[in-house]
């Protein structure tokens, strides 16, 4: 089949059609496929840095050729795209690439992406997000950190409590683990875009104290995460962390608040062993 019938067939993929497309994708493709289906929108730029050694033609034709085959989908402009050329554009799974996804087993039938053009602000939270995830793999690359494992939502929420009417979902959005030595050091991370109030960023912080306080996420893993929370600015930092202030004593140290500027360096600082660190298992 040709790229037009591809493109063509795109609102209406069957199962044969996702296999013979699934045959026709290298795993480079599909390892683009996965960082989309993970991060749901992200822009050229973070695809070419994240996959194409940030070599922009090669990404610009590799992105554009998954384009018509369906596999991605392009944002309108007025929603996702920030400046001129490919690596503007902002990309989230097209047909195509949902149907590999369930023929796969990386995406349940249940949990397939509707068509909506979503709203900017959502779109926004989630290029910072890709942005760290970029940022970290790079870093991994030219040796600054050794990146263990690094999850998006909705794969780093946290389900407690009581299953059903009673339970509880705590939603961080990435989870990062981290080698140094003999130490592994484990984040939640939320990436904060400046745009709600006291009240909310007091809920949020309380369901990671509550959370905490169920012991569940030590019993499972050893260590409860540092929760690292990413401003824009320093004036946010400070509002943020009067926040924290607020809370009883014994959680505020569950928290660590810093500009997203300085993510890498923050997580890259492992001179000591902090809160968050636990013997490697190796």
């Amino acid at each position: 089949m040709h790229q037009m019938e591809f493109q063509m067939t795109a609102r209406y993929v069957t199962a044969k059609v996702a296999r013979d497309l699934d045959a026709r994708l290298d795993d480079r493709d599909l390892a683009v496929l996965r960082s989309v289906l993970e991060l749901r929108f992200i822009s050229g730029d973070q695809l070419a840095r994240l996959h194409y050694g940030g070599q922009a033609r090669a990404a610009r034709r590799a992105l554009l050729r998954l384009t018509k085959l369906g596999v991605l989908e392009r944002l309108p402009r007025q929603i996702g795209g920030v400046r001129a050329g490919s690596a503007g554009f902002v990309y989230r799974l097209g047909a195509s690439g949902q149907r590999v996804a369930l023929g796969r087993g990386w995406l349940g039938e249940r949990k397939r992406r509707r068509s909506a053009v979503p709203g900017s602000l959502f779109v926004s939270h989630a290029l910072k997000v890709a942005e760290l995830h970029a940022l970290l793999v790079e870093a991994e690359r030219s040796g600054r950190l050794e990146l263990l494992e690094l999850r998006a939502e909705p794969a780093c929420w946290r389900r407690h409590g009581l299953m059903g009417v009673h339970s509880s979902i705590l939603k961080p959005d990435s989870f990062l683990r981290l080698g140094a030595e003999d130490f592994e050091f484990v984040y939640f991370i939320e990436v904060d875009m400046g745009s709600e109030g006291s009240r909310a960023l007091d809920r949020q912080l309380r369901a990671y104290a509550a959370y905490y306080e169920t012991g569940r996420e030590q019993a499972e893993h050893g260590v409860f995460p540092k929760v690292l929370w990413l401003a824009p600015d320093e004036k946010r930092v400070r509002a943020i962390e009067a926040c924290v202030q607020r809370l009883p004593r014994e959680a505020r140290g569950l928290f660590q608040v810093e500009p997203f500027a300085d993510a890498i360096r923050v997580v890259t600082n492992t001179s000591a062993a902090p809160e968050n660190a636990d013997h490697a298992t190796n």
